[in-house]
């Protein structure tokens, strides 16, 4: 492949990237890559600055150090609405002050593409129903997001973003509220997106699903330092009990194939 090629496939490329804050550096000397059709899964504990990083490679946040770049071009020089048309956000929560209609949130991720005022025509009106019917809101989208149960509004804001129509999705935490059934679904739905020819970036808590789904990982530990690479390479026994300070115990099951699950903080059955 040529570099020309290389370059328009790369969506995200990260390069010893320091995220935080004005008075503390969070995450330490980040680098990893996104290329299309490629999910990856960012693990750490509680704290650890996923959010923040997640934040910080699409400009939300400034990076205190190193290099974020989205399509080749540094993150810092692009504009809210370049942004938006190369990366649709996920937050893990309803950001907004005012109860709209669900079915007027998802249509929210079509401003990037025709401007808060401007009337919608077919393609937005097709891309929204798209939106809702993936992510199986119909029974509910004229009904206020501030009706909904916490798992009914995550569903919203996905499909507001699936509306947005970006080569790239950033979800903070998608799972999070969803009950088991509903993030086996979602889980194979980012899959087939990725699949697709989209690029999916997502932290999550289940170290399972990263192991089972993502085709990277990005582990971050208590300390800000990160590892980079294929999902058994990087969680290995002692990398997660490192990590996550605690004890795991590791099988796998002839349907399910390989899983982790904790068995006790390392700190207490070491003391």
């Amino acid at each position: 492949m040529s570099a020309a090629e290389t370059a328009t496939r790369e969506l995200v490329e990260a390069g010893n990237l320091c995220a935080g804050y004005a008075d503390r550096v969070v995450v330490k000397d980040a680098t990893f890559r996104m290329r299309t059709g490629m999910l990856l899964v960012v693990l750490g504990p509680n704290g650890c600055g996923k959010t923040t990083l997640l934040k910080t490679c699409i400009g939300l946040l400034p990076a205190l150090s190193g290099r974020i770049d989205l399509r080749a071009s540094p993150v810092a020089s692009m504009d809210a609405r370049q942004r938006a048309r190369i990366a649709a956000w996920v937050p893990q929560s309803a950001e907004s002050a005012w109860s709209y209609r669900s079915r007027d949130i998802v249509a929210q991720g079509r401003y990037s593409i025709r401007g808060p005022f401007a009337p919608y025509d077919q393609d937005d009106e097709a891309a929204i129903d798209r939106a809702i019917d993936a992510m199986d809101i119909r029974a509910f989208v004229d009904r206020p997001i501030s009706s909904l149960s916490g798992g009914e509004a995550r569903r919203v804001l996905i499909a507001r973003a699936l509306a947005q129509d970006t080569p790239l999705l950033v979800l903070d935490e998608p799972a999070a509220h969803l009950d088991p059934g509903r993030q086996m679904e979602l889980m194979e739905l980012l899959v087939t997106l990725a699949r697709s020819g989209k690029a999916v970036l997502l932290s999550a808590h289940d170290v399972n699903a990263a192991r089972r789904f993502a085709d990277r990982v990005l582990l971050v530990g208590s300390s800000g330092s990160s590892i980079f690479g294929a999902p058994q390479e990087v969680l290995t026994p002692d990398r997660l009990e490192d990590a996550y300070d605690t004890h795991f115990i590791h099988g796998s099951h002839v349907d399910y194939g390989s899983y982790v699950l904790p068995v006790s903080r390392r700190h207490r059955k070491d003391s």
